[in-house]
């Protein structure tokens, strides 16, 4: 007997371990990473699970979770013995309701037309008696009109039966759509779910903390710079537009924006042998590439220094309370935690914040152009601002509270200056004309002689002193049988693409003329646009 009791008692222990309790808890975010493609998330969760082995479910999770990106870890005597992350139909307690709303208004409708069907019989009933007891010619004239007044009343009893039960039918389907229309969102959902199994020697609240990684986020970076006066600063805004379609909102979470991109290769490239072989040159277009030309194209002239790439992503947690921004640059990612709890709900508008604001300090000057536009630019210079850690985005200009347009800010540029166009000033004329008495085509043996001859007219109109950029350019050779001589740019500096700068400083109401001339000596066969 006491053999017999210890064998019991030992299946006992071992269907109590063999049967794991399952627990389904929600998971709470707690903090988000976001990428300028991707984010990471991290989310606690608590357990109340007994002695034995335990499946612990954690719900209400996205399904596009990068499976392999999970990370778990535990506080409090226990073991985990498994991880595993699946898809799942999502049933919610208010899709249920909505369904069992669904049902009940269909069988509602279904019994309606049901009974309108039985008054449909009844008057097909009444019709056939009419026509039976009209054949009947033995039915005195008192008997025959207490017939046709029986079915007058009942007919019409009938027929309002039948509109009163269209009527219902009718209302109860428009009611029926609308609950359709709310059910919408909740058909064939699904939701993610990581199953983590347990062993504990005791029962326990265990806490539990996840990480992983969502590919359906990202951030983008936009400016607003605003220029009070030309002698004043400029106040450049650095913001952030957030968007994620998760299928989850995210409520009150502490958010960090990185410049990382978990998705690119953080491997060292292997050099291998370089073998020449003959080959054929391909042109290839692409989408990066057209969109890189359409960002060159952007009238605004804007130039930035080069930035490292971003090549690796940082899972920092550590954010600082209060309405400041703080900025860690890591090794090879710059980040900003915002300090203060931020929402960004799922498949909506982007959500908008600020990283910081920094006043600038800018060289203002007047662009001119008169080949292209007669029009003169205001523009700001701006140095030193790579300390900013910037990033390439769109850029709302604001002068005197006025917006005046859009740029693009591009830091692929190599030059060490940041410009801003902050649009037209009519208090600036410009004239380019031809000096037809200096212009002139002549005929040198096989070839033709022409020289072309310009001057700029400039003129101040405002009331205070304006530093004016005026360019232009001189024609280059592209073959030895082009010839281009007798360059005069009237004091402008020439740069390495011969195009000429002026640098001028024009008081109110001052007027300066400008000269620019040049002779190309080309082949008959040959026609040139020299203007």
């Amino acid at each position: 007997m006491r053999k017999l009791g210890l064998v019991l008692l030992s299946m006992v222990l071992v269907a109590g371990y063999s049967y794991a309790t399952n627990v389904t808890v929600p998971t709470k975010i707690k903090d988000v990473t976001i990428y300028l493609s991707g984010a990471s998330l991290s989310c606690v969760a608590d357990a109340k699970i007994p002695s034995g082995v335990s499946t612990v479910t954690l719900s209400d999770l996205p399904t596009s979770i990068n499976e392999e990106s999970i990370q778990l870890e535990g506080l409090g005597d226990f073991v985990i013995n498994n991880v595993s992350y699946r898809v799942t139909q999502d049933r919610t307690p208010k899709g249920d309701s909505l369904t069992k709303i669904k049902q009940d208004l269909e069988d509602k409708i279904a019994v309606l037309k049901y009974t309108k069907d039985v008054y449909t019989n009844e008057i097909e009933i009444l019709n056939a008696n009419r026509e039976i007891k009209g054949a009947n010619s033995n039915l005195s004239t008192v008997e025959l009109d207490k017939v046709l007044k029986y079915y007058q009343s009942e007919m019409l009893k009938l027929k309002e039966n039948i509109r009163k039960t269209d009527k219902s039918i009718a209302e109860l389907n428009t009611e029926l759509s609308r609950i359709n229309s709310e059910l919408a969102p909740y058909r064939n959902r699904t939701k993610g779910e990581v199953v983590v199994t347990v062993s504990s020697n005791k029962a326990q609240t265990i806490k539990l903390g996840m990480s992983y990684y969502v590919n359906c986020a990202s951030w983008t970076p936009f400016y607003e710079a605003r220029v009070e006066d030309v002698n004043k600063d400029i106040s450049m805004a650095y913001k952030a537009k957030v968007y994620q379609s998760s299928g989850y909102d995210w409520d009150n979470v502490k958010v960090t924006l990185s410049t990382g991109n978990p998705t690119l290769n953080g491997t060292v490239p292997t050099l291998n042998k370089w073998i020449l072989r003959e080959h054929q040159p391909q042109v290839r277009y692409s989408k990066a590439t057209m969109k890189m030309a359409a960002a060159e194209s952007v009238n605004y002239d804007m130039e930035m220094e080069d930035a490292a790439a971003a090549t690796k992503a940082s899972y920092s947690s550590n954010v600082a309370r209060g309405i400041r921004t703080t900025t860690d640059e890591k090794m090879t990612t710059i980040e900003f935690t915002i300090d203060e709890l931020f929402s960004v709900k799922s498949q909506q508008n982007d959500a908008m914040l600020t990283i910081n604001t920094n006043k600038l300090p800018a060289e203002y000057v007047y662009r001119c152009v008169p080949k292209l536009d007669r029009n003169a630019y205001l523009l700001a210079k701006i140095t030193d601002f790579a300390k900013y850690n910037y990033l390439s985005g769109e850029v709302t200009l604001y002068l005197s509270g006025k917006y005046v347009g859009t740029s693009y800010m591009n830091i692929a540029q190599t030059t060490d200056t940041l410009k801003l166009s902050l649009g037209q000033d009519k208090g600036i004329m410009v004239e380019r004309t031809l000096l037809d008495d200096f212009s002139k085509k002549s005929t040198v043996g096989k070839n033709y002689k022409q020289t072309v001859a310009w001057n700029i007219s400039v003129r101040n109109n405002k009331s205070t002193n304006v530093k004016l950029e005026i360019l232009d350019n001189l024609p280059v050779s592209s073959s030895s049988s082009i010839t281009v001589s007798n360059q005069s740019y009237d004091g402008a500096t020439l740069d390495d693409k011969s195009i000429a700068t002026w640098n001028l400083d024009l008081k109110p109401s001052e007027t300066k003329n400008l000269k620019l001339s040049y002779t190309v000596t080309y082949p008959k066969t040959m026609s040139l646009n020299l203007k």
